[in-house]
């Protein structure tokens, strides 16, 4: 069984030419991460990214490039793998992309939802939205601003206190298919940072929004102290979202919403009422919940993403995925030369 050699720079500057060219794909950006490895189409307009372990090639997300290339690039990369000895699976596809495994016999588990706001029909009016309006409203009375910035921009002085912030409230790295890593090392000049102050002028939250294509942002990594005003994630995210606005672009992915089916309370099956049970249950170290109450906020969610396996693969592919997603690295705090 061979090992798949991660890649180098130049691949990753040709994939980031694919990502910039994407169209609505939140999860494009993410195909950049350091450490991954990429496969190619035949005539190098469309790439998949992935990683093994435990002899498991899980690819993260959807294709990138030409769509028209992807039923080849998904069948190419099965048979690539096999070559290798590698079981394969899929972690966070897109609907579209379920389809393209679903003909090579790939079983499909729903994991979520993305969350997706489209920034020119949003607006907080209406009652739908009182709880999000009054979040950031009470951020408005606490004196807290917000300014946006684009990573090459950013100072030494204010990135060394943005790093020094995620490193008091993010101890660990997670994540494989939606988080992006190296962040303010001058790897991803065109991110945009939002920074959130208090009255007093301290940071008390950040968060990086990642450029997918022509028209899209996607959340990276938001980052908040505990001790900063309520409602201080909300205020960031609409101040971003107006951004988005005044910039041309047309929507702004909040990433992902774990299990949100499972928390709809209407028509709920017996396997959804033992999944929804097993989730709060497993909420104090997850925080599932939590997370779908705050981004039902912004009534904004969007199409399904899955796991995709083969069923007979299952437990070795589930350890592999765990692996890959939870596996904790340092934050590593690295102000740019």
């Amino acid at each position: 069984m061979q090992r798949a050699a991660p890649a180098d720079q130049g691949q990753r500057e040709r994939v980031r030419r694919l990502v910039t060219a994407a169209e609505g794909d939140p999860l494009a950006p993410f195909a950049l991460r350091l450490g991954k490895s990429y496969f190619w189409s035949s005539d190098g307009r469309a790439v998949l990214d992935y990683r093994v372990r435990l002899g498991t090639a899980v690819v993260a997300g959807d294709p990138v490039g030409d769509r028209d290339q992807f039923a080849a690039l998904t069948g190419e990369f099965i048979a690539f793998a096999e070559r290798h000895g590698w079981r394969v699976a899929v972690l966070a596809a897109g609907e579209q992309t379920r389809l393209l495994w679903a003909a090579h016999r790939f079983g499909a588990l729903s994991i979520g939802r993305d969350v997706i706001v489209a920034v020119n029909d949003f607006s907080l009016k209406g009652p739908r939205f009182r709880n999000l309006r009054q979040a950031v409203q009470r951020t408005h009375n606490a004196g807290v601003t917000v300014s946006l910035h684009a990573e090459a921009d950013i100072d030494q002085q204010l990135a060394a206190d943005l790093l020094q912030l995620r490193a008091r409230c993010h101890k660990q790295d997670r994540g494989f298919s939606m988080l992006l890593g190296n962040l303010l090392d001058g790897t991803h000049p065109d991110a945009l940072i939002a920074v959130a102050e208090d009255r007093s002028g301290r940071r008390v939250a950040f968060q990086r929004y990642l450029r997918s294509g022509l028209d899209g942002l996607t959340l990276d990594l938001p980052v908040r102290d505990p001790t900063a005003p309520n409602g201080v994630d909300e205020r960031v995210i609409i101040d971003v979202v107006g951004w988005a606005r005044e910039h041309g672009l047309q929507w702004v992915s909040l990433a992902f919403a774990p299990f949100a089916d499972l928390h709809e309370t209407q028509h709920r099956t017996l396997g959804g009422w033992v999944g929804y049970h097993s989730l709060r249950l497993l909420d104090p170290w997850i925080r599932v919940g939590s997370l779908y109450q705050y981004l039902r906020k912004f009534d904004a969610m969007a199409g399904q993403r899955f796991v995709l396996l083969r069923w007979r693969q299952v437990v070795p592919v589930a350890l592999a995925m765990l692996l890959l997603e939870f596996r904790s690295t340092p934050a590593r705090v690295r102000p740019r030369a």
